[in-house]
């Protein structure tokens, strides 16, 4: 594990990153907040390291609501504009890499939660998805802008505080009033949406630790001293087991420990990097299951690690969670778990309200909570499935291992991984993803059959039922079952082309059928909307 001065001065030195600023690259946030014992005032110094473009002359930081005591450059304070949504700093001519330090504080009204959880007792937690890290922190708070990132929470001394990261126990200071204060080191890059805390009465248990070569990774589970013996039991029983699924298929665990943290957010699950928060109220209730788990860790590999570059890309982050939710699931209890998860996300995005827009969907990049819906999620998952189903399984899952390794740590666009799945499918896939990622809705078929007895052959005619804006689909490979009345069944596979709305073919078949089934295993996301004979 490298330190934190030797990964900042690769960072500081190595190739750019696509920041949202143009111009400017944060490399580091180093951030000191004091928490209120009462109230909910907070008072903050960040120092934040940046490399800029010879042509930037200014950085903006966004940070909302907030009053800003002063801004500083090298032990002494700069001018600065602050409108009540960001901080304009101009920049002197000169360094490459530069630091300013912002002092300021105030009551956030988002992002950083502070009031009293579902146990009666006082908790703050910050929840910063999508962009609401601006609410407490001044940052260039964007997915495109990864950082590294220390966090030293001053909070009272009864209180454990959960960050990023590890946790520096030689900075730790034990202080006269009552109170402590707790530093958090991230080393690798991450979103700012994921930069967080946790503060409280918390019971933390240790599971088994995941080994990742010769690093070991502490596995913790964070709650409630009322609810850690649920959660030790049920959701969280196979923690460890969770992280090595993804281990084995994809690689090494990217961060330097795993918390899971039962906290007081707006979302049901939320990945942060390394200290993953979970909602309270699925425990108090009891109702908490292991779903969650296996979505939320998934995302430390894709989502955390491996970011999506802007907003309208984000089935790269939930896409991938919410289908190996169900890889997870069917390598720790059996195949049955993949294709009832995967029934299910089909029977999700055909009811939802967003089949008539595309995943990769540009008209919702400014309000990215709209992008929370069944093409981010449910279709996402079988955009993976119907590629692993065309590619293969050994191509796939290099492709995958490709995508971590190249992308870790940095941000990837969707062209990006169609390059790397292409490369390791020797492939040229720009038909699956045009049509999966960039058309809106899915085929429906009407398919009609006769049965030419004579040639031993089933003339089949396929129609695209679908929305014309919907566009054509291509199936390479669809499969139909034939069943005979007594009880005879043969599976033919044939290809429906994207080039019209009919497809029209004979396939051998040795018998008369009785009954024709399209697609029977589940393979496509598709809706048959009629079949019978002609």
């Amino acid at each position: 594990m490298r330190t934190v001065g030797s990964l900042l001065a690769a960072l500081l030195f190595g190739a750019p990153a696509a920041g949202q600023q143009r111009g400017i690259d944060v490399q580091h946030y180093d951030f000191l907040v004091a928490l209120p014992d009462s109230g909910s005032v907070i008072q903050a110094r960040a120092w934040i390291v940046f490399r800029r473009s010879p042509g930037a002359d200014t950085i903006d930081l966004q940070l909302v609501d907030m009053s800003v005591d002063s801004v500083g450059h090298s032990q002494r304070s700069i001018a600065f504009t602050y409108d009540g949504r960001k901080i304009r700093v101009p920049l002197a001519r000169g360094a490459r890499t530069d630091t300013i330090v912002v002092s300021y504080h105030g009551v956030p009204r988002d992002g950083l939660i502070i009031g009293t959880n579902a146990r009666g007792r006082r908790a703050i937690f910050a929840d910063n998805w999508p962009e609401r890290a601006r609410y407490w922190l001044p940052t260039v708070d964007h997915p495109s802008d990864k950082a590294t990132v220390a966090i030293d929470v001053s909070a009272p001394a009864s209180w454990r505080v959960v960050a990023n990261g590890v946790y520096d126990r030689r900075r730790e200071v034990f202080r006269v009033d009552g109170r402590m204060n707790r530093p958090w080191v991230e080393t690798r890059p991450i979103p700012t949406y994921t930069m967080v805390i946790g503060a409280g009465e918390f019971t933390v248990s240790t599971h088994r630790p995941a080994i990742n070569g010769r690093d070991t990774v502490p596995i913790q589970v964070w709650t409630y001293p009322e609810d850690s013996a649920f959660a030790d039991s049920v959701p969280f029983r196979r923690a460890t087991e969770i992280v090595e699924v993804m281990q084995r298929l994809i690689g090494p665990f990217p961060y330097e420990k795993l918390a899971h943290v039962q906290s007081s957010t707006k979302f049901g699950g939320m990945e942060n990097s390394s200290a993953i928060f979970y909602a309270e109220k699925p425990y108090v209730e009891r109702k908490m299951g292991e779903g969650v788990v296996r979505h939320e860790t998934s995302h430390q590999w894709f989502g955390d690690a491996v970011t999506e570059r802007d907003w309208p890309d984000i089935w790269l982050s939930e896409g991938f969670a919410t289908y190996f939710d169900g890889v997870i699931g069917a390598a720790l209890d059996g195949d049955s778990v993949l294709a009832n998860a995967m029934r299910a996300n089909a029977e999700n995005y055909f009811k939802s309200d967003v089949t008539d827009r595309p995943i990769v969907d540009s008209g919702y990049a400014a309000d990215p909570i709209k992008l929370l819906n069944a093409n981010s999620y449910p279709k996402g998952a079988w955009v993976l499935h119907m590629l692993h189903g065309t590619i293969g399984d050994s191509a796939f899952f290099r492709g995958l291992r490709a995508y971590y390794r190249t992308y870790r740590d940095s941000t990837a666009t969707s062209e990006d991984f169609q390059r790397v799945m292409e490369k390791e499918a020797k492939a040229d896939l720009g038909w699956f993803f045009h049509q999966w990622l960039y058309q809106p809705g899915y085929p429906q078929l009407d398919v009609t059959w006769q049965y030419d007895a004579g040639a031993r052959k089933v003339v089949l005619g396929i129609t695209q039922r679908q929305e014309p804006e919907w566009g054509l689909f291509g199936l390479p490979v669809l499969t139909l079952e034939f069943r005979g009345a007594n009880g005879a069944t043969v599976r033919r596979d044939i290809t429906v082309t994207g080039g019209g709305r009919e497809t029209s073919t004979r396939v051998d078949l040795p018998f008369t059928p009785a009954e024709v089934l399209v697609d029977p295993d589940g393979k496509l996301l598709l809706r048959v909307t009629a079949i019978g004979r002609r």
